[in-house]
């Protein structure tokens, strides 16, 4: 299935979406806390429809949680017409879709992100995964939801640490290409708005509409996730995503500039962006400590990784490329300098 922008729905659409699933059959995987905090809003569509209810942590996402949704499918007589929809943070829309995408080999699915880094990334472009023997994502697929549904009331309800990693991936993406959301990112810290929430979709859908498999063009969307891995990893994921892409950005900036592939003042521009969102620049002695004890080891976990560790650098500002090399100590150096 081909992404385009009109997979979207904003809020002023999401009642009708709601309707429009009518009398089609559906079954609905939702993160239980959200269910608790909007279930008078979300009991006038999904009251009547069988409800797998997921305590959406990091540690829950996995081979074993999923036996329970293939169980929770049969036992409602899922087919692959059935729609599968998916309703909560990043956490709860992989395992989602990754069910979704496997069960009886691929059903429909839609998904209703309620976290801001969900809504313009985790939910959007397609990729499902679960972890697997303490390494994150290791399992997956790629398998396009045939709609995704942003509705910016869920957001409401989030915690800072939730905004900051969404944050964080609409920060990476104004600085990948330019469609004015650095200017709106940068003029002020921003409240979050339709407008910002649709740029962001807007850059994320034009590097996957015609990659969807991440083999050319989206690459460039691991802006900062390299390094990001390394700090996650290491920290044993106590470190949010986030905040660790920030860091990554940050390293990614440096590693250009130390490379002369970008001016001082270009290298300053991406670092007051990140600063003027309170996003994260230090990584502690602990996790230093691991990366340099265990970094090579720690980099082909990443499944982006080859023989050759890939980096996704600026030669510009809101200019990328994406580069392999050979010296995995450059990286582990870089991490821990």
């Amino acid at each position: 299935m081909k992404f385009t922008l009109n997979n979207f729905i904003t809020e002023i659409e999401i009642t009708e979406m709601f309707e429009g699933l009518g009398s089609i059959k559906k079954v609905v995987i939702i993160d239980r806390n959200i269910y608790e905090l909007n279930k008078n809003k979300l009991d006038v569509y999904i009251k009547d429809s069988p409800k797998y209810f997921f305590e959406a942590i990091e540690s829950n996402k996995t081979l074993n949680e999923l036996r329970l949704i293939y169980s929770f499918f049969i036992e409602n007589n899922v087919t692959r017409e059935t729609v599968i929809l998916g309703i909560g943070g990043g956490i709860t829309t992989d395992i989602a879709s990754f069910a979704a995408s496997t069960f009886k080999r691929g059903c429909r699915l839609q998904l209703i992100p309620t976290t801001f880094l969900g809504m313009i990334d985790a939910a959007i472009g397609g990729k499902t995964a679960v972890n697997f023997n303490g390494i994150k994502n290791a399992i997956g697929t790629f398998y396009p939801a045939e709609k995704v549904y942003i509705h910016p009331g869920f957001l409401e309800t989030l915690q800072e640490k939730e905004y900051n990693s969404g944050w964080a991936e609409c920060l990476k993406v104004s600085l990948i290409m330019n469609n004015g959301l650095y200017e709106i990112l940068s003029d002020k810290k921003s409240e979050i708005t339709l407008e910002i929430l649709q740029k962001a979709i807007e850059i994320k859908m034009t590097l996957c509409e015609n990659d969807l498999k991440d083999s050319c063009e989206r690459r460039k969307l691991n802006l900062g996730h390299t390094f990001a891995h390394l700090i996650e990893s290491a920290s044993g994921y106590t470190v949010n995503h986030g905040e660790a892409v920030a860091i990554g950005i940050r390293k990614a900036a440096e590693h250009s500039y130390n490379e002369k592939m970008i001016r001082k003042n270009e290298f300053n521009k991406i670092n007051e962006l990140l600063d003027k969102y309170n996003l994260s620049d230090i990584i502690s002695n602990e996790i230093k400590s691991k990366i340099k004890e265990n970094g090579k080891e720690l980099i082909f976990q990443d499944k982006k990784a080859g023989e050759k560790v890939r980096l996704v650098l600026f030669r510009g500002f809101q200019d990328i490329i994406v580069l392999e090399i050979d010296n995995h100590q450059k990286v582990i150096d870089l991490m821990t300098s």
